[in-house]
C-alpha cells in the first residue's frame, strides 16, 4: 500500500478491478464470435 497527501494506492483493489475488466471482455469477446459465425453461416463474410 502506497500513501501520500493526495492519494492511497491499494494493489489488492486494483487485482479486483482488472479481474472484473478482464470478465467484461472475455464475455464480449465470447458474443463477438458467436456474431461473427452467424454472419459466416449466412454468407455475410
Amino acid at each position: 500500500m502506497t500513501l501520500n497527501k493526495y492519494f492511497v494506492f491499494i494493489p489488492e483493489a486494483l487485482n479486483q478491478e482488472v479481474h472484473k475488466d478482464k470478465q467484461v471482455i472475455s464475455e464480449k469477446e465470447a458474443q463477438r464470435q458467436v456474431l461473427v459465425k452467424q454472419a459466416q453461416q449466412e454468407g455475410g463474410l
